[in-house]
């Protein structure tokens, strides 16, 4: 059974004596996050539906918000923890841990279900109501985790939720529902889990109920997001609400979303992927996207401007491996019978010409130390790739910036998810 700890008052850290593999880094994993919207669903339970398809992706720890009223009828329950935090009025959270196969023609390790009681509002016991927490892993983790509420109300009872985590080898993965409608406790729930991970390599993934660049974190944390709206609010409301933040500083990290049957896009996260659709993003510039200014197929030489923040038909490229750790970037988007286009830095500004093996059309593709933030570099120049400090729609980008400006940061978005195995960009 697993041991817990709770960041309370005190933590709770008890020795291991199950072995374990070597220690790991979130991106060792391939975590995902999804709230279920209660578990249920028009075409039957979001755990025989939606869930599945998150595992038979690759996906291996994935964070559930809204989680129903309980885990699916065929899960096994293992275990059940004491109560955790409680007072003379209220009893506390209990941690369950349930053995779950939902392929069973399969030749099929068990996964685990980590689950929480955060919704009281139906009979005692796991049956709350369906606002819930849980954590699928197709490891049996060795630790489980419950980080303090930030809220507590004058009778001494929690009114926020907590989170809700597991440990995998040396490193932390954690559950998080925000308050809606403001996740005003999101900045408190990350120092708790800060708190409670100690030197430890974390994620916290979930519905912040808030947009990534307004939830406060704290120096050495980093966010990493899907960079297009999670939930789905109607009335033009839609917003971005999942995403992760970590206290791993990870090199071309970033999420991407997909829509299954909740309110909310799950969002999967992954380095960049070699022959993926993606954006690419002026950093310097508000995330303006990169597009192609003049579309028609038969104008060679376009200059590549920063357009909106969507990006239109041509602002979609792919990074395909050219050999000794080089890349073409390409533009997605062409016309019947015309040949593929490539990002070419021949002159000092950047353009599509045809794709033809030429050194001009060959990036070094390298990360900033700090999240999905690129530096491309042509193969033919000593310099990188740049905005030409202008700002808004169709601010050109050059070839000859100096590498170590903010002008030549750039980020990517996927257009759809490649998969975890997907090869990455090195």
């Amino acid at each position: 059974m697993p041991l817990l700890a709770v960041a309370m008052l005190a933590g709770l850290i008890v020795s291991l004596t199950t072995p374990e593999r070597a220690s790991a880094a979130v991106e060792d994993y391939r975590p995902a996050t999804y709230n279920m919207q209660g578990g249920g669903g028009a075409g039957g339970s979001k755990w025989t539906t939606d869930i599945p398809q998150l595992m038979n992706a690759g996906y291996n720890v994935i964070a559930l918000q809204e989680a129903g009223p309980q885990p699916p009828p065929t899960a096994r329950l293992l275990w059940t923890s004491r109560y955790l935090a409680g007072n003379d009025q209220w009893s506390g959270w209990r941690v369950y841990e349930y053995e779950w196969d939902p392929f069973p023609r399969r030749i099929n390790l068990p996964w685990h279900i980590y689950w929480v009681r955060t919704d009281f509002s139906g009979p005692a016991g796991v049956n709350g109501g369906r606002v819930n927490l849980a954590i699928l892993s197709n490891q049996d983790a060795p630790e489980v985790f419950i980080a303090r509420p930030t809220f507590w109300g004058n009778n001494g009872l929690p009114s926020s939720r907590p989170a809700l985590g597991i440990r995998l080898a040396q490193t932390l993965f954690f559950s998080v529902h925000a308050v809606s409608p403001s996740g005003n406790d999101g900045a408190g729930l990350l120092r708790n889990i800060a708190g409670l991970a100690g030197g430890r390599d974390w994620a916290a993934m979930g519905d912040w109920n808030r947009e990534p660049n307004t939830l406060p974190i704290q120096q050495g944390m980093h966010r990493y997001t899907a960079g297009t709206p999670t939930h789905m609010g109607g009335n033009g409301t839609n917003r971005e609400l999942d995403y992760m933040v970590s206290n791993e500083a990870i090199p071309g990290y970033g999420g991407v979303a997909h829509g299954y049957g909740s309110d909310h896009h799950a969002v999967m996260f992954r380095r960049l992927a070699a022959n993926a659709g993606v954006r690419l993003f002026d950093a310097h510039d508000g995330n303006r996207v990169l597009d192609v200014e003049s579309q028609n197929s038969t104008t060679w030489g376009s200059s590549i401007v920063t357009g909106n923040i969507t990006p239109g038909a041509y602002g979609h490229f792919k990074f395909v491996p050219e050999g000794f750790d080089r890349y073409t970037i390409r533009v997605t988007k062409r016309d019947s019978g015309t040949n593929e286009q490539c990002l070419d830095a021949r002159d000092s500004r950047l353009r599509r010409y045809p794709c033809d093996g030429s050194v001009a059309q060959r990036f070094d593709v390298q990360y900033w130390s700090d999240t999905g933030e690129l530096r491309l570099k042509p193969d033919n120049r000593s310099t990188c790739l740049g905005d030409d400090t202008d700002f808004g729609w169709g601010t050109e980008i050059l070839t000859t910036m100096t590498c170590s400006k903010g002008e030549a940061r750039f980020n990517f978005r996927f257009d759809y998810d490649p998969g975890p195995n997907a090869p990455l960009v090195v």
